[in-house]
């Protein structure tokens, strides 16, 4: 289970900025300026990949920068890890089930044991 998003409070965001010299936290260099144009606290490592909600996986980003990572980086990793975790609950239950194979009676080598007529009944639908 991952942990929940926790907002940051105003030192927190005093002490990331002060951290990160004013400038957006992805590296493209831009002076944050958190009035005119909105900043956003970004995990990190994302929270549905084993990120926690201390300072230390918070960064402050604008927000083009933080949806680019959230679109390009963290949303293929996260869906990747959900899906791969999924399987491993899948292949586990095959894995007790029997190897996850049907397991058939199989087919008689001699042949069937009877003779079934494929139809007991005349062409107009009367014993023959």
């Amino acid at each position: 289970m991952t942990e929940k998003r926790k907002a940051l409070t105003r030192k927190q965001l005093i002490v990331l900025m002060l951290e990160q010299e004013g400038r957006c936290g992805c590296g493209c260099g831009v002076k944050l300026d958190p009035l005119s144009e909105g900043v956003i606290d970004e995990h990190w490592n994302p929270l549905g990949l084993t990120g926690t909600n201390d300072t230390e996986n918070r960064r402050l980003l604008r927000k083009p920068c933080a949806k680019a990572k959230t679109d390009g980086a963290d949303m293929p990793r996260i869906t990747k890890a959900r899906r791969q975790a999924r399987e491993v609950g899948q292949q586990a239950r095959r894995d007790k089930r029997g190897f996850g194979l049907i397991q058939s009676r199989g087919f008689d080598r001699n042949g069937p044991k009877q003779k079934i007529p494929s139809r007991p009944w005349g062409k107009k639908g009367k014993p023959e």
